[in-house]
Formats: C-alpha cells, structure tokens, sequence
C-alpha cells in the first residue's frame, strides 16, 4: 500500500478519462464477505440491532482498521471511518469541514447483498484509493453506515441518520432505547439523542446504491443521477354500506362496501394520470372487508391508498382527487366513506450543483446517464433536507430488491463507485461554495 504523505489535491485536479482509481475487486471481495453476515437459506438477515447486525457492523469497524482508518461505533450503532483532511491555512476551522458519504447495512429479513451495503463499502473504498494515492483532501471525509435505515424491527427506519442530524422524539426514544442496551451499546445509561450534528460542518453528503426499481436495467443506462427522493402521502378511506344475506338480496337492492373501495381502488390509475406527473405512482396496498363471510354482502370495506411524487404539491394534488373520487363513488352507491389522513412523509431534493458534478464525471468515464427520483426513502432524505446532497444509482436486474434475487453486476458496482469517488475529489478540490437546501 502507498503511504500517506498528505500531498493536498491541487484545485481542478481530476482523473482522465476512462481511468479507474478504485480497487473493484477489493471491493467486490467486501460485499461478498459482508453478505456471508446473517446468510441464511433464503437471503440476508441483519434486521437492525439484531446479533448479526451487531456482528456486521463489528465486521466493517476491523475493515476500516486493516485499511489504516481510525473507525469508531457510536452509542445508537453508526459505524464511522474518517480520513482526516489537510491542513490549510485558508480553510475555515469549524464550519463546512466535512464531506459524508453514508449509508446502511442494516437489512430487511431475507433481503440481498447490495442493499445499503454497496454504498458503505464503496465509500470504504474511497478512503482506502485515497491513502493509496499518498494524497489529502482539503476536507475530512467520513464515511458512515447508519443503523436502522429500514426500519424493518423498529419502525420508523432511517433511525441513526435522524439520530445525527434531527434527534428522536421520547416516544419513539422510549421504544428504541431498551433494543440498543440488548444489543451491548449501553457502556453508560444512554440519553435521548438531540442532533449531534450541525449542518454548517458539512460541505455535502453523498451516497451510493442500488436503483431497487428497474428503470436503469430496462434501459441500459449505467448511472442514474437522483434528482430527488419522493414525497409520500397515504390516507385510509373507510366504505360503509349494509351487510346482507348474499342470496336473497336483489342486485339492485345492495348497498356492497366492496365494491365502491373497489371501484376507487380501480380508478387510482387514470386519477394518477389525469392529475399528476409522468412519473406519480399511487397504490392500494391494503384491504379489510367485514363481516368478511363468502355468503354476506360487505357492510364495511377499508383500503389504504398511497401517493407518491418528487413534488409534494402534486402528490397534494393527486390525494385530493382520490378523495372527491371516494366521494363521488360513495354517493352513487348510496354508500358511506370515511376518509382519513395517515400519513405525509415529505421529500427532499438533491443539490443541482452535486447533480451536474455526478453526471460530468460519469460521462468523463464514458458511462451513460439519466436523472431520475427516488421512489424509496434512503438516509439522503435526511440529509437532503439541511445539507448539499447528492446520490447515485447503478441499476438492480430486473428491478428486484429486499430479496434474495437482489442483484448487482460486479462491473456495475465498480462503476457507480468510481463515479462516487470522482465526485467526492470534484466537491473537495474547489471551494466553491454549495447552495443549501432552504
């Protein structure tokens, strides 16, 4: 390995064209290593907090030692590897310090291998193509694997980036704070966390994954360039109507709750197109009918409906439509509705300056590009709502994840990795400030 000698990257300096600075195959052996954590026979499981998650999370702090990168793990279970930047006398002491690049390792039960992890690992990468090149950034650079960003045993996810930057509420602080003693993270009786960390310290975060979905694999373009991470707004709609014997009532004379949730439930597709964007999906994931017999008429029927946009005034929008739908649907049947809000998680957009900095660099790579949101909620849109936020997607095959078959082409993982850490030397070799979210 090449020792460090803390030469500072000069302003402007770059990679050539088509020139690969990160180990792919060191890389590829990481996420090979890291999925044999809490493999079982159908997939990986390292739900949060759980012993595999602990013994992962053990497994990356020993990674970023053997690279000679002092790591740590904090009391809520983020893993940190820092290289500490250059000392210039023109940089400011303070404020606008660090650049982060983060994600999870965290999984769903029976998930994939790339999931969360490729971010991490890559930016564990870049850390290590960094000390290799005997050069220092200008910036710390602090790479970070959250816990609990699925959410998948304690509910709301992204737990340790909003740890960081927002704090925890005391209910949600009161559910969480026993798993975290379980797990051995308790040396000292822990507090409820408030933020620990100030926006103004850091110049931009950046972060790597998977698409999950299966616009990149379709087209066959290697990086997708994540404008933002969708908005999500969710609402129940409750039909009541009258129970009644399946075989003596006329059709006629029904007042079925089934079939008006059913009629809204059909209808979520051409109300998606007529009032929202290219890109709104809107879903009905759940429903309940009672008295629920094969020879009863439905009397009630309840359906969650969810929207989501990049824009939160379309998903406004289009939930709006869905509700007068509901009602007009109700009346014609001579029905009832109820229709309740459950939820409204909002977006974040990633920095338009960060934006064109990825899509340059991946073309200087000679790699094809497309700007596209995020349909998934990612530790990003924690970030991306106080700090200059970036991220990066390289396609998942036949847009499969939280699953075994979740898959990842070596040669595509190298790509979306060399195109993070030419990234991060473009936002440190200048001090050009960034805007900030408002």
């Amino acid at each position: 390995m090449t020792s460090r000698t803390d030469k500072p990257i000069s302003p402007g300096e770059t990679s050539g064209p088509g020139e690969i600075q990160i180990n792919v195959d060191r890389l590829w052996n990481d996420l090979l290593a890291l999925s044999e954590i809490g493999r079982g026979e159908r997939g990986v499981s390292r739900v949060a907090f759980s012993p595999a998650d602990m013994e992962g999370r053990r497994w990356l702090l020993r990674r970023f030692e053997d690279a000679g990168i002092p790591a740590r793990m904090d009391a809520y279970g983020n893993v940190f590897g820092r290289l500490q930047g250059a000392r210039r006398d023109e940089a400011p002491r303070g404020e606008d310090e660090i650049i982060l690049i983060g994600s999870h390792i965290d999984t769903v039960p029976e998930g994939g291998m790339f999931d969360g992890a490729l971010g991490v690992l890559a930016g564990l990468e870049c850390l290590r193509a960094l000390r290799e090149r005997g050069e220092a950034l200008p910036y710390t650079v602090d790479v970070v694997a959250f816990s609990n960003e699925e959410g998948s045993r304690l509910g709301p996810g992204t737990f340790g980036s909003r740890a960081l930057l927002e704090g925890i509420s005391e209910a949600e602080w009161s559910r969480v704070c026993p798993v975290l003693k379980e797990a051995g993270l308790s040396a000292k009786d822990l507090e409820q966390p408030g933020p620990s960390l100030r926006p103004s310290a850091i110049r931009a975060y950046l972060e790597l994954h998977i698409e999950q979905g299966g616009v990149l694999d379709a087209s066959g373009e290697d990086i997708g360039v994540v404008q933002g991470i969708v908005c999500i707004q969710s609402f129940r709609a409750v039909f009541m109507g009258e129970p009644n014997h399946a075989g003596t009532t006329p059709m006629d004379c029904r007042k079925d709750a089934l079939l008006g949730a059913s009629e809204l439930i059909l209808a979520v597709p051409s109300v998606v197109r007529e009032a929202g964007s290219e890109r709104t999906v809107g879903t009905c994931g759940q429903i309940k009918v009672s008295p629920g017999g094969r020879n009863i008429i439905p009397g009630l029927s309840e359906i969650s409906i969810e929207v989501r946009d990049l824009h939160e005034d379309v998903v406004s929008r289009v939930a709006h439509s869905l509700r007068r739908r509901a009602t007009e649907i109700a009346s014609s049947r001579g029905l009832k509705v109820e229709l309740t809000p459950v939820s409204m998680t909002p977006g974040a957009i990633m920095s338009p300056e960060i934006q064109d900095i990825i899509e340059r660099e991946a073309r200087a790579l000679g790699l094809s590009t497309r700007r596209m949101p995020s349909g998934a909620g990612h530790d990003a849109m924690i970030f991306g709502k106080k700090v200059p936020s970036g991220m990066i997607f390289v396609p998942s095959r036949g847009g499969i994840s939280h699953s075994p078959c979740e898959w990842t082409s070596k040669e595509q993982c190298g790509k979306g990795a060399e195109v993070l850490f030419r990234t991060l030397i473009a936002l440190a070799s200048t001090r050009d400030s960034l805007s900030r979210p408002r």
